[in-house]
């Protein structure tokens, strides 16, 4: 049998999972509400961290390091010399405890602290054995018997509280040094002074010699038993695992009482944007009234296309005429792209207005809630991003609206409009240009009344094709307009789909200004599942491991 740190597995499983624990409600954040739960699993790690400690006591040459010697199969003790009060053998030597520390080159005592002390019938050495008790596990008070009534271990151990008496144990050596009939009356002289000191609670071993085998195995199983049983490591490690569960199910009862607030947030967040909803539809409303409008917007912008198309016309059949002919229905593509996003800017600008309004009037109104339910100051209604944002829209509508007229084809329509009525143009100035020039000729020549004839044949046809471009400037504004009239309403389908997309973007644009609030809630519920996640596994593996404590 060997003397060793008891439960070293389960102990690495508990701490493990009691670190964990605390590591767990550090993240929950919740100081308040777990600090009364946390403590005392963090006071039993603390006390965890620090080596077992067995402190052997005694008179001057009662064999106290011979005895710690044949506990720990550490020869080494026996032959070190003292220095100071007491020396401190450890497995691994403590840097803040150097002077009184050393090393025993046996690993099975890795954990262990054994504690060989000076005479304890020196006041001082005493007193420091009196501080080094406070953390002891086992307590070895070896008593000389030859001068059992008199060792100062009587002191020490009649001053130890009850509770703490159970981590002690009485060791009478040098019984090898009495003679046959002082032998015999030993162990009932013992029984005397314990009942007499009362400390017969204290279990008591008669040596007759250190090295005795069987003795020092009975005495390495009583200090295994303390360094492990009622309140020893294994019953810190109970108390470690209680605690720990306890403060575990703390936390299961804050992470719940997160998830109804969750939830409770979920649901404001909900119902905002269920009033939105409704916001939106309340806009879906009037949209055909709306498509209409737009509609008509665009064949009232016609009269002032019209007017431009008369005046690029003229009166005069003249070439420039001719000229603008090949262009004019490139001009009347841009002219009639321009006049009507200039209308329908118009016209959205005022139908933001009122949904500006609208928007400010459902802030204000939330505003108050958000802050009370979410603890979350969203500030004055952000006008100047909305209208950033409805300007977007705005641009958008005009593409979006010719983009579904130019699809009809409308610019090579309207070319082909104008172009239609440029044949018989340039026959008319032909002829008024031969007949000037023949009518040049013949003057020329002395033929004075044909050149006359053929001036006034000039003048005749100038003035017939100035009437004929007259009537056929009316014809072409009025095909113009049941072009533009056709396409209205060969694009109302998309007028209404491109509108519709308008209203949906334009409550989207006020639905986004509500990001920071949905992200905080997010944000909670995202944190919220791995923090209950890992409680659930803490407490799972804590359970398991009471069971085998």
């Amino acid at each position: 049998m060997e003397l060793r740190r008891p439960h070293q597995s389960e102990e690495g499983l508990v701490r493990l999972w009691a670190e964990k624990a605390v590591e767990l409600c550090a993240d929950i954040d919740d100081e308040e509400a777990l600090a009364e739960y946390r403590e005392p699993v963090e006071k039993i790690l603390e006390s965890l961290n620090h080596d077992r400690r067995v402190v052997v006591l005694g008179g001057s040459h009662s064999g106290k390091s011979t005895l710690l010697a044949s506990l720990g199969g550490a020869p080494v003790i026996a032959r070190a010399a003292m220095e100071g009060h007491y020396t401190c053998w450890r497995f691994i030597c403590r840097d803040d405890d150097a002077s009184h520390s050393r090393f025993i080159p046996t690993p099975t005592l890795y954990g262990l602290e054994l504690v060989d002390t000076a005479d304890l019938g020196h006041e001082k050495v005493r007193h420091t054995c009196e501080q080094l008790l406070e953390g002891a596990d086992a307590v070895l008070g070896v008593l000389d018997a030859r001068c059992v009534e008199i060792s100062p271990v009587w002191d020490l151990v009649t001053k130890e509280p009850q509770e703490r008496r159970s981590a002690w144990v009485l060791i009478v050596t040098q019984v090898n040094r009495l003679d046959a009939r002082e032998s015999i009356a030993l162990k009932e002289h013992l029984r005397q002074l314990n009942h007499t000191l009362g400390v017969d609670d204290v279990r008591t071993f008669i040596c007759p010699d250190v090295a005795d085998a069987s003795v020092v195995n009975a005495i390495r199983a009583r200090v295994q038993e303390l360094l492990e049983g009622e309140h020893g490591l294994s019953a810190s490690l109970r108390v470690l695992a209680e605690r720990t569960m306890d403060l575990v199910q703390r936390a299961d009862r804050v992470l719940s009482a997160r998830e109804g607030v969750s939830r409770m947030y979920n649901g404001f967040m909900a119902g905002i944007e269920q009033e939105i909803d409704n916001f939106l539809h309340s806009q879906m409303i009037g949209l055909s009234e709306y498509a209409r409008g737009v509609q008509q917007t665009l064949i009232q912008t016609l009269e002032s296309l019209l007017t431009e198309v008369r005046r690029s016309l003229g009166w005069a059949l003249l070439p420039g005429t001719l000229l603008r002919l090949e262009l004019m229905g490139g001009m009347v593509d841009k002219e009639l792209y321009r006049l009507m996003d200039t209308a329908l800017q118009h016209m959205q600008e005022e139908a933001d207005k009122q949904f500006t309004v609208q928007c400010e009037s459902h802030w204000k109104h939330v505003r108050p809630r958000m802050k009370k339910t979410l603890e979350c100051e969203i500030g004055d209604f952000p006008e100047d991003a909305l209208q950033a944002e409805l300007q977007t829209l705005r641009e958008r509508l005009g593409r979006q609206m010719f983009e579904s007229l130019a699809a009809m084809g409308v610019r090579g329509r309207l070319f082909s409009i104008f172009v239609a009525h440029t044949g018989w143009m340039q026959s008319c100035v032909i002829c008024v240009c031969l007949f000037l020039i023949l009518a040049g000729v013949l003057g020329s020549l002395g033929h004075d009344t044909p050149a006359v004839v053929c001036v006034l044949l000039a003048i005749v046809t100038w003035g017939a094709g100035c009437v004929t471009q007259h009537i056929v400037s009316r014809n072409i504004c009025a095909s113009v307009q049941a072009l533009v009239h056709e396409m209205c309403t060969a694009c109302e389908k998309q007028f209404h789909a491109t509108l519709e997309s308008l209203i949906v973007s334009r409550v989207a644009a006020y639905r986004q200004l509500y990001t920071t609030p949905r992200r905080k809630v997010a944000r909670r519920e995202v944190e919220l599942r791995p923090l209950q996640d890992r409680q659930k596994t803490i407490y799972t593996r804590l359970r398991i491991l009471l069971q085998h404590l």
